[in-house]
């Protein structure tokens, strides 16, 4: 905690504000940073309204009104005869996204050696070593990327609704070791190892990225359709604190006794109802959090989301996320 400044006129004590609660939080390791699929989708994978349209056209989606992610993947699994039960459709969901990385790292400028070489392997690799071989996001082309500033807070536990490893590379980035976890919302995960389960303790040297929607390693732990967010909503807020319960009991204490710094979510997003009604709103005591807002709503829907926040004691930021987290950076090296 910083000094306690005193008025010497009044003798009064200069009250902190949120903001400085937030890095003081940051500073002791007392803080959750949530980061969004969208934020992922925006900062790595050429912008989350255009994957969205990309979907919508891969899908076959014909309705013409605001698209939705969880509403096409729903849309597919019943339309397309190739999707034979879930997992097909989140394969085939984590094709798409292979696809696309890789159109982005040739317009990145990867070599035709290494697409030949990434195309002969495109089926037997996973994400991770698809971006790994094709050399993209090469964060240490930008220091000011949000994932490389958020990976510079010396955190020990991240928490993200994003499919994919990119908070992993961050922080590798920056010389850490990070372990990675899934949320097993339900029982056909419970075979996979879990890093939890050990004597690993989250660590800022060894930090964790817990994976709430899933990691596309495992695409059948991919919460990617409506019936799948409302799955996964049951199973996260009916078993709190029971044997059963599909979020672990540290990530629980970490929600519980940590400040949340929420990071691009939309009202209209199924990821943060989702959240909030699983994860958040079953908090034992509020604490001091923030919430970065992506895109700058309406008035209305500003006005809105600030009174559905109130309820949940969250501050707004209504900012662009880059601008935020290189404040917060600067505010911390001050």
């Amino acid at each position: 905690m910083p000094r306690i400044k005193t008025d010497m006129v009044t003798g009064q004590t200069q009250p902190a504000t949120w903001q400085q609660t937030i890095i003081d939080r940051i500073r002791a390791g007392k803080l959750v940073p949530i980061i969004s699929n969208m934020v992922s989708d925006d900062l790595v994978l050429g912008g989350h309204a255009a994957l969205v349209d990309a979907y919508a056209v891969y899908s076959r989606y014909p309705l013409e009104q605001k698209k939705d992610l969880a509403q096409m993947a729903q849309f597919k699994s019943i339309t397309d005869d190739r999707i034979t039960d879930t997992l097909a459709l989140k394969d085939d969901y984590v094709n798409f996204i292979k696809n696309r990385l890789f159109d982005l790292a040739v317009t990145s400028g990867a070599g035709k050696a290494i697409q030949d070489e990434v195309e002969a392997q495109f089926d037997t690799l996973n994400c991770a070593q698809f971006c790994r071989q094709l050399g993209y996001p090469s964060f240490a082309q930008d220091h000011t990327h949000p994932f490389l500033l958020l990976a510079a807070f010396d955190l020990p536990i991240y928490i993200t609704t994003g499919y994919h490893n990119f908070v992993e590379m961050a922080l590798q980035q920056a010389g850490k070791t990070p372990r990675t976890e899934i949320c097993r919302w339900h029982q056909d995960l419970e075979e996979i190892p879990a890093v939890l389960d050990g004597t690993y303790q989250p660590s800022k040297a060894e930090p964790l990225v817990y994976h709430l929607h899933g990691f596309d390693q495992y695409p059948d732990s991919l919460v990617l359709t409506e019936d799948d967010y409302l799955k996964f909503l049951v199973a996260t807020s009916q078993n709190i604190g029971r044997e059963t319960d599909p979020v672990h009991k540290r990530i629980r204490q970490a929600m519980s006794d940590s400040s949340l710094m929420l990071l691009g979510y939309s009202l209209r997003d199924w990821d943060l109802r989702s959240l909030f009604w699983g994860l958040i709103a079953p908090r034992t005591r509020p604490l001091t959090s923030a919430i970065a807002i992506q895109l700058e709503p309406t008035e209305i829907e500003k006005l809105y989301l600030q009174k559905y926040l109130d309820s949940f004691e969250f501050k707004v930021y209504w900012g662009d996320i880059r601008a935020y987290m290189q404040e917060l950076y600067q505010s911390l090296q001050g």
